[in-house]
């Protein structure tokens, strides 16, 4: 169980769990109130409930695992942020829901790969359930014209992503690289894709100093409203 300081994720039953660049990764997208916001493989809920503390928002959450499913489902509805974020249980390409201002996703990315013996870690961290080419194609297919999709990957895999994405006609306006510390290379990369022409704002993002414990001040900033150690 990890405890918020508006909310708290129980993930007992989830192959993935809370990580800290997931937290990043919904602290740092910015959303406007009364967006439609599509959650692709909401996990336990968390980057749902991370947007929902931010404004009102009308979120669609799905997840393909029905323990993973539940167990969102609880955790939103044991939140202040019930109304504003409904669940399904449901593949991407059977969820026939449209014309959103904002999907994200941390999709899985391993591919080819030895799998875990957990088949709830398999589906959360490979590509069994959701390929990158499918995802590409059903963003393409669920975001509104003026539409932002936020996506966390490794740098390998965003690389790839990208290439998936350009000829649907996006480009990427944003793109955060996350480092554990400054003398890491980054280990995921959050990119905004837009179909707007643009050149991309690149940053980074840096966890901890270089002693790898202290966090950086950047962090403190982003995670206070969020993280009760702050």
């Amino acid at each position: 169980m990890f405890t918020f300081k508006q909310f708290v994720v129980k993930q007992d039953k989830c192959g993935m769990k809370v990580c800290i660049d997931s937290c990043i990764f919904g602290a740092s997208t910015m959303v406007l109130p009364n967006q439609k916001v599509l959650d692709i493989g909401t996990g336990t809920g968390l980057l749902s409930l991370l947007l929902a503390q931010k404004a009102k928002l009308h979120i669609d959450a799905i997840e393909i695992d029905k323990e993973a499913f539940l167990q969102a489902s609880q955790n939103i509805n044991e939140s202040p942020f019930t109304e504003n974020i409904k669940t399904h249980h449901s593949t991407l390409a059977a969820f026939e829901e449209t014309d959103y201002d904002l999907i994200i996703c941390n999709p899985p990315f391993y591919s080819g790969q030895l799998s875990s013996p957990d088949p709830q870690r398999n589906r959360a961290m490979h590509q069994e359930s959701l390929k990158l080419e499918d995802l590409a194609l059903e963003i393409n297919q669920k975001l509104n014209k003026n539409g932002l999709a936020h996506i966390l990957l490794p740098p390998t895999e965003m690389a790839h992503f990208k290439t998936l994405m350009k000829p649907l006609g996006f480009s990427t306006s944003r793109e955060i690289h996350i480092k554990h510390n400054p003398v890491k290379s980054p280990f995921r990369e959050m990119v905004v894709f837009s179909r707007e022409k643009s050149i991309a704002q690149v940053s980074e993002f840096i966890i901890r100093e270089t002693d790898n414990v202290t966090y950086t001040e950047e962090f403190q900033t982003l995670m206070k409203d969020y993280y009760i150690i702050f």
